[in-house]
């Protein structure tokens, strides 16, 4: 029973023997095969190598082996093109030129400028010129009437496409008829003609002018005038002025032609100017029952230029100052020249004021009198104390005093008086004492206009 045991306990070992026995042998079968495998790739790489080497580095085969590399090459790039480098340019503002007989027809719809697209090579694109293209609209086979044309691009080179925005324009052709008109002229750049300076009488070479145009457009034509530009001129002088035609509402007619577009315009430029005393005149009274004293002026007379029939009308120059606002010390008024008057020498006045107590005294029996009658009016007061009025003086004492009635003036101004009864008119007072303060007690009175 014992060796039964032992018997059993020994197959194991057996089996395992002879497995360790086959793997041996299969190991040692894989080592032959693969030195063998070995040795053949080992033997056919040094035959190759040796062939490669006598193919490359012999001379009489090197040859043969650059045109084959340079067909493999080829044949590389060939399946494997390179795409071209596309750039597009726009050119704005590009100038169209309208080829028609211009003489003949009026046309109406060409724009001035178009857009041009420039399609092509990077290098041929960005060698485009701008300033080398223009766009041709070529209307010379055409009669009136509407027609649409294309545009048609001019100095672009053939390695680039190009195209017009807008493609082409709508035109309308008309034909052209004459009209004459009267030329009157206009002055420019008046805000550069020196304040002191009057423009005076202008003499033109030609008062008549031909218009050429449709006659759709001769009708729309309202004046026509010759621009004079008067900019920095001091003394008469003779210029070429253009000549343009407007519509009623002052518009440039553009599609007119003016003949002749430029005229010979001779202006004559003076620079009349006369010198006249600058006054203070005190308005309404003063607060706190005050009156002025003195006044003194830095400038008592001031010289203005301006139109002769204007300095004409001018004997004084009024500073008015408002009493509320008048103190005493030194204070600065601005000068307000009268309409018409172009420029003054003297833009303010400086004045040194002195107060005073004021004191008021009436002087009765003024007479009342005309002035600037200038239609030769017979005056007739339907109220016989209308011939005269009083008037009161306030003052300082010491300037009361040397007041004299004589030297004061209650007037009535005919100048804007019309013929008629029973008219209610302004009286005014004219004096000198312009540290006083002087009012008539009647402002108005009735009066009869006889002629």
């Amino acid at each position: 029973m014992s060796e039964k045991h032992k018997g059993s306990k020994g197959h194991p070992t057996n089996e395992k023997t002879e497995i360790a026995q086959r793997i041996a042998k299969q190991s040692a079968r894989f080592a032959r095969r693969y030195e063998a495998v070995t040795d053949f790739v080992s033997r056919i790489f040094r035959w190759f190598s040796a062939w490669f080497d006598r193919i490359i580095f012999n001379q009489k085969y090197s040859k043969l082996v650059a045109f084959v590399v340079a067909i493999l090459v080829v044949m590389a790039f060939t399946n494997n093109p390179v795409e071209p480098l596309f750039q597009t340019k726009t050119l704005t503002r590009v100038k169209v030129n309208a080829i028609y007989n211009s003489e003949m027809y009026e046309v109406e719809g060409i724009p001035e400028y178009v857009e041009v697209n420039i399609i092509g090579d990077y290098s041929d694109v960005i060698s485009v010129n701008a300033n080398d293209i223009t766009v041709d609209l070529d209307l010379g086979k055409l009669t009136e009437g509407q027609h649409q044309v294309d545009f048609v691009p001019v100095g672009v080179s053939q390695r680039v496409r190009a195209t017009v925005t807008p493609s082409s324009a709508r035109v309308t052709i008309r034909l052209k008829e004459t009209k004459t008109m009267e030329l009157s002229y206009d002055f420019i750049n008046l805000d550069k003609l020196g304040n002191q300076f009057v423009l005076g009488e202008v003499t033109l070479d030609n008062r008549d002018v031909t218009i050429s145009a449709s006659r759709e457009t001769l009708d729309t034509i309202a004046f026509v005038k010759a621009l004079i530009d008067v900019s920095g001129k001091t003394e008469t002088f003779t210029q070429e002025a253009n000549v343009v035609a407007y519509d009623q509402n002052g518009n440039r007619v553009e599609n007119a032609d003016v003949i002749p577009r430029v005229v010979n315009a001779t202006v004559e430029v003076s620079s009349p100017s006369k010198t006249v005393p600058i006054y203070v005149s005190i308005e309404g009274a003063i607060p706190n029952n005050k009156a002025v004293a003195s006044i003194t002026q830095d400038h008592n007379a001031i010289t203005i230029y301006g139109p002769l029939s204007v300095l004409d009308t001018i004997d004084e120059i009024v500073i008015s100052v408002p009493a509320s606002t008048l103190t005493q010390g030194r204070m600065t008024h601005n000068i307000t020249l009268p309409t018409g008057v172009r420029y003054g020498n003297v833009s303010k006045v400086n004045l040194d004021v002195k107060l005073g107590d004021a004191v008021t005294q009436t002087f009765d029996n003024i007479p009342i009198t005309y002035r600037e009658n200038v239609n030769g009016f017979k005056i007739r007061a339907t109220n016989e104390d209308d011939f005269t009025t009083s008037i009161t003086v306030t003052g300082t004492a010491e300037n009361i005093a040397s007041f004299n009635r004589d030297n004061i003036a209650v007037f009535i101004n005919m100048r804007n008086i019309q013929e008629g009864n029973n008219q209610e008119v302004q009286l005014y007072v004219d004096s000198n004492f312009t540290l006083l303060n002087i009012v008539s007690t009647k402002q108005t009175i009735i009066i009869d206009v006889i002629k």
